[in-house]
């Protein structure tokens, strides 16, 4: 098999990093790093746009990189994958794109339904919203982060499905094209996401 891989990536035995989302600092671990980009695992994430400028900080430097690429780990954390900045293509260093690599649910009725944690009080209680406008204040352990290969498969099972589409307005016909209207609506198309891009077709890791 071809390796399409531009650099080599060498591994970096688990360095301590953080990263900064928004003025919030998350700690995590450089597993593996490359001239282009770094893989950080043990990240605790709720969101996570594709392309998000972040702050990478790890052995006495802070580098500017873009949020690229996500799964989650076995202790359901999350590695995520980014590039450089100067690494990018000039037009796509500071290109908006409505594609998410993980969003938020809470548990609500037959289904998890998509929220945006607005505010954290404390480490165990988040204020979330709706897309409806409607807030809540929940604890911490009933919101389900999840990757966009996650929320597809979920949304495979029909009664997920039919209970989201309803909810949001859509038609609960649970045919492929209906399925994928309702995932485009929660992370954004194909288009606007490379990475989604790898499994058209494979349903299994997107």
């Amino acid at each position: 098999m071809e390796n399409k891989r531009k650099y080599h990536r060498i591994p970096s035995e688990l360095v301590p990093c953080t990263i900064d989302v928004d003025d919030v600092r998350i700690s995590g671990l450089v597993a593996d790093e490359s001239i282009s980009g770094a893989k950080i695992v043990g990240l605790d994430l709720l969101t996570m746009p594709f392309n998000k400028k972040l702050s990478l900080e790890y052995r006495n430097e802070k580098i500017e990189v873009h949020a690229r690429n996500t799964i989650r780990a076995e202790d359901n954390s999350f590695m995520l994958g980014v590039v450089r900045t100067e690494m990018l293509d000039p037009e796509r260093t500071n290109s908006d794109s409505n594609a998410m690599l993980i969003n938020c649910y809470v548990k609500h009725g037959n289904a998890c339904v998509i929220c945006m944690p607005i505010h954290i009080e404390s480490e165990t209680q988040i204020v979330i919203q709706l897309w409806d406008g409607v807030q809540f204040r929940v604890p911490r352990s009933s919101l389900a982060p999840m990757s966009r290969g996650e929320r597809f498969a979920m949304l495979r099972e029909p009664g997920c499905f039919e209970y989201t589409a309803s909810m949001y307005g859509f038609d609960t016909s649970n045919t492929e094209e209906n399925i994928q209207n309702l995932f485009e609506y929660e992370f954004g198309s194909y288009d606007d996401c490379p990475v989604a891009k790898l499994a058209v077709g494979a349903h299994a890791v997107l």
